[in-house]
């Protein structure tokens, strides 16, 4: 179940990195930063969502670790494509960009 719930968290994690991206590329940044408090929020709330939801039979650190780890994915990738952008990997700037 662990494996399922970080999947899902990563991939809507990394869903909302491309739309604030593309809303930046669409509209600036009077779109994306706001874009990027509400998303975070989002990501954020569904952590206490999850937690204070009985059905997952999780331990709330467990949970804690998935949203963690999540988080620090977006760094990653962040990091590499702003400081390092020629180590980006490229199957992930087609998801990006494409």
């Amino acid at each position: 179940m662990i494996i399922v719930i970080f999947f899902s968290v990563s991939t809507v994690a990394l869903f909302f990195m491309k739309a604030i991206l593309w809303s930046l590329f669409q509209w600036g940044a009077k779109i994306a930063i706001p874009l990027a408090l509400i998303l975070s929020a989002i990501y954020i709330g569904s952590f206490f969502l999850a937690k204070s939801n009985s059905r997952f039979n999780i331990s709330k650190t467990a949970l804690a670790w998935v949203w963690a780890i999540g988080f620090i994915e977006l760094l990653f990738l962040g990091g590499l494509y702003h400081l390092t952008p020629q180590f980006f990997p490229s199957i992930v700037g087609d998801f990006f960009f494409g």
